[in-house]
């Protein structure tokens, strides 16, 4: 737990009743951590591996809201731990799976009211997310899916240059389906930007995928 700032800055003994009272849980992968309408009395800090926070439209696609990253936590639990009010949205771990550290949500509570470090914990982790949000809507609402679907290539490729989504998951992030990414993906191809192969992408010239994700902001 001494990864988190926020914990290594407490008084020691606030930081010995937290290690006496937190739960390390390992999730495999692809498996639901928080649904819709759940109570949420925990804290959860992601250690290894990620979550995905997504919704549903009306019509059951996927949309990808943010990731919840090494470090970080879920800002949508914190403000139903805080507020009471049901959870609004599905968590998933993602990739080889998720580690996570859990909080009992009264202890918590307890030191939100006493350890300045916790306060700013969450309010650093509002304030990033509210940001992320409101440049989510704003891609949605402007940005052609193609320079969508480009920066999500590109926020997601590893060391070399590889995205290792299948084009359904693309598809759930970008909450739109398959055929459309498909589509999308034959395009880039075709202009020599990537390679597709079985739930993989490899980028093939990042140079001109950036300006096209920068075109699009």
């Amino acid at each position: 737990m001494s990864d988190f700032a926020f914990i290594r800055d407490m008084r020691p003994e606030t930081r010995d009743r937290l290690y006496s009272r937190f739960k390390l849980t390992s999730v495999p992968p692809n498996t639901t951590i928080l649904s819709p309408g759940d109570v949420v009395d925990g804290v959860y800090l992601v250690r290894a591996g990620s979550i995905r926070v997504y919704y549903l439209d009306a019509d059951g696609h996927e949309g990808t809201l943010y990731w919840i990253e090494e470090g970080e936590s879920c800002i949508l639990a914190l403000n139903s731990l805080f507020t009471e009010i049901p959870y609004p949205a599905w968590a998933e771990s993602e990739g080889e799976g998720t580690e996570i550290i859990e909080i009992p949500g009264a202890l918590f509570r307890e030191l939100f009211a006493v350890e300045p470090s916790s306060q700013k914990f969450l309010f650093e982790q509002l304030s990033g997310r509210v940001f992320e949000l409101q440049k989510l809507l704003e891609r949605t609402m402007r940005q052609p899916q193609e320079a969508r679907l480009v920066l999500l290539l590109l926020t997601h490729a590893d060391s070399e240059g590889v995205v290792h989504m299948s084009q359904e998951k693309l598809a759930r992030h970008l909450g739109t389906v398959r055929e459309v990414v498909a589509r999308l993906l034959r395009n880039l191809a075709s202009q020599g930007l990537v390679e597709t192969a079985p739930r993989k992408v490899k980028l093939l010239d990042r140079a001109r995928l950036d300006v096209m994700a920068e075109a699009g902001e």
